[in-house]
């Protein structure tokens, strides 16, 4: 792409707004920078046994530590888990010991304790945020603490099978009514609140939506010490809802400028606002109510916790509890349960083990690892490949696409092979006896006039390639109506994982067309003309690795035995009976060759193997980098027709009559001399 520089010069009549210059129009082509036109300079590290086992070391070296410290950090933490769920159903009036299963403790002193009590009482009650409750079913926990704990202490509730996260739930409330405007009936309505927008009478509800309205009500009182370990009479472990929520939560929440008869309290909270709000039971202020603000910052997972008191100065000495729990928030019906949860911290937080395991766990992985790939190192070491051969160290030229696949390089480099050599290859099989008599005829019969394509030095083939005598004779040539035209059946066999029109992989109808359209270009120039017949999709694994060439070719072959078929497999392989190919090495094609004594009459069977079996990664376009520009097909094809990989079963012979002389893979310089090309199959011949 071509860049412009434009000067820049300042002047009065510059500055002048009449003289404006003519609006240029919009240009939707990209910026000439690199970032846009992906010209950025990239680093790709070369992975050997002596950078990657240093590594594997490393980090193991590094994480099993690591996750030490954090398994002893959460074995600091002292913590003691009471699920109190059934205490309605199961507790009675006097305290009885709750079920180990129900009970969990973790704490630094050896001494027994007892085992945790519970009874269930009814009382009259008054919660924050609500009018008195008669017939309050009150959940009474005991409990012993063995061993001085914090500060700080925190309380926690813990929900399981709770689904916060889904996100109709997530998504049900308004961000400007929680902040305090007083937002009208009709936009409450219309509001993500959905589906608790607005009460039968019209009203909206404050606050709205689904995560308000199904706020945790039970009240967790501050411990009560029944007996210390000191001795000292009952006092309270005075424990505050002040500071629970997160500095980043309150400012998210303002007081409402609604006036009480303006709203309606959610369905939910009812037996909170009997009588909706009022004068003496008026709205709440979410700026200041932090367990409001705890609950609406909804959980990730199914079972979480959230902190309900705190204290942060005091030590819970040694002793024995009770703790009252006005028991509001059913659970039983989602079939979920519900604890609280006194704890202590460490510098990581709370008592989490998960994080610790998964440190050591992946450093004695790596270190075992290393260990292994250092032992195989040594005992059996692979042999590297030299990094010196990559593309991008070499000194590139600007890419073209050159029909005889050579590659024109600087003088600095022609004696390197430009890449390193490949497993990929053609699977055409040797020629025939008849096949070959055929070539030799032919070379001896071919017309003389055609001077071009009886060259018979190196010079004369390739030297006038630039010429106008060269560039005459392909546009004479191209002018030509093809001699005879191959009907060509095209059949695409994919496997499960690319026949699907989503897959990166797949092959598409515009894909299809490129690739007839090179193939028809190819032979312009051989007076050969192509028609396309017919195209097919099949899916079968076994087809498309070349499982079974016989049935997939007898079920798919179509035309006579003029007719091409080429068989576009998407992983195609060499089997046991590839000739020169280990089996499994990925194909990127093959051919029959022409076979005499096939006659019209013939039973199908008799040519049924007939075509052209090709990686369908290799069409133009294709997913097989470096051989995706539709070249394959056409060099497959010429075997079909019955052309010959250079020196198949020949010499370098100049009496010989194969198309070596002039198809020996030399550079000719302005001199006159030759030179060889090296990485290629036939350094041998080139050589004799």
């Amino acid at each position: 792409m071509s860049q412009t520089n434009v000067v820049h010069t300042d002047s009065i009549h510059e500055e002048d707004p009449h003289n404006e210059p003519p609006k240029k129009q919009k240009n939707r082509r990209p910026a000439n920078t690199a970032f846009r036109q992906q010209r950025l300079k990239a680093w790709q590290p070369i992975l050997t046994p002596k950078t990657v086992l240093p590594i594997f070391f490393a980090i193991g070296i590094i994480f099993a530590p690591i996750g030490g410290l954090l398994l002893w950090a959460s074995a600091s933490v002292q913590e003691l888990v009471i699920d109190y769920t059934n205490c309605n159903s199961s507790a009675t009036t006097d305290f009885t010991a709750i079920p180990e299963s129900k009970v969990s403790t973790s704490f630094k002193s050896s001494n027994i304790v007892a085992r945790p009590q519970w009874r269930r009482t009814l009382n009259t009650t008054h919660p924050p945020y609500s009018v008195e409750i008669p017939n309050t079913p009150v959940c009474t926990l005991q409990f012993s603490i063995p061993n001085d704990i914090g500060p700080p202490v925190y309380l926690y509730y813990r929900l399981t099978n709770f689904y916060q996260n889904h996100r109709r739930y997530v998504k049900s409330l308004d961000t400007d009514q929680l902040k305090g405007t007083a937002i009208s009936n009709d936009t409450i309505g219309g509001s993500s609140c959905n589906p608790l927008q607005l009460d039968h009478n019209g009203k909206a509800y404050y606050p709205c939506g689904l995560i308000a309205n199904s706020i945790f009500n039970d009240t967790l009182n501050s411990p009560v010490a029944v007996s210390t370990s000191g001795g000292q009479e009952s006092q309270q472990y005075r424990m505050t809802n002040e500071g629970i929520a997160w500095s980043t939560d309150a400012s998210q929440y303002g007081k409402t400028k609604y006036r009480n008869s303006e709203v309606s309290p959610p369905p939910n909270w009812h037996r909170r606002y009997p009588n909706g709000y009022t004068d003496e039971n008026p709205i709440p202020d979410l700026s200041q109510y932090e367990e409001f603000q705890v609950w609406m910052r909804t959980a990730g997972l199914p079972t979480f916790s959230k902190l309900a008191l705190r204290n942060d100065n005091e030590t819970m000495t040694a002793g024995t509890y009770q703790m009252d729990i006005y028991d509001f928030f059913p659970v039983t019906i989602y079939s979920g349960t519900k604890s609280i949860l006194l704890s202590t911290r460490s510098v990581v937080g709370g008592k989490n083990n998960f994080l610790g395991i998964a440190y050591v766990v992946v450093g004695g992985l790596c270190i075992v690892l290393g260990v292994v790939f250092t032992i195989a190192h040594l005992i059996k070491p692979r042999k590297l490949g030299d990094h010196t051969y990559l593309s991008w160290n070499n000194i590139d030229a600007p890419s073209t696409a050159i029909a005889s696949g050579r590659d024109t390089r600087p003088a600095a480099i022609a004696g390197l092979p430009r890449y390193k050599p490949i497993t990929r290859s053609c699977g055409a099989p040797d020629p025939s006896a008849n096949l070959t008599n055929t070539h030799r005829w032919l070379s001896q019969a071919e017309p003389l006039e055609n001077d071009l394509w009886n060259a018979t030095t190196v010079q004369e083939r390739y030297i006038p390639l630039a010429s106008s005598y060269h560039h005459d004779r392909v546009k004479k040539r191209q002018a030509l109506s093809p001699l005879y035209t191959i009907d060509t059946y095209i059949h695409i066999i994919a496997d499960s994982s690319t026949s699907n029109p989503s897959s990166a992989n797949y092959i598409t109808d515009t894909i299809i067309r490129n690739q007839f359209n090179y193939l028809a270009a190819a032979y312009t120039n051989a007076s050969i003309g192509f028609r396309l017949a017919g195209v097919d999709r099949v899916t079968n694994d076994s087809w498309a690795a070349n499982g079974d060439d016989l049935s997939m070719k007898r079920a798919l072959r179509r035309g006579t035995y003029a007719s091409l078929n080429i068989y576009y497999q998407s992983q195609l392989q060499a089997n046991a009976n590839t000739p020169g190919v280990p089996p499994g090495s990925t194909l990127l094609g093959f051919c029959t060759l022409p076979e005499s004594g096939i006659t019209p009459g013939m039973d199908r069977d008799e040519y049924v193997i007939d075509g052209c079996n090709v990686l369908s990664g290799t069409m133009p376009g294709g997913y097989y980098g470096g051989y995706n520009l539709g070249g394959t097909t056409a060099h497959e094809v010429g075997h079909w027709n019955g052309l010959l990989h250079t020196f198949t079963g020949n010499s370098c012979d100049v009496d010989d009559f194969g198309d070596c002389e002039f198809g020996c893979p030399f550079a000719v310089t302005a001199g006159g001399k030759r030179e060889k090309y090296l990485g290629v199959s036939v350094l041998t011949c080139c050589d004799a």
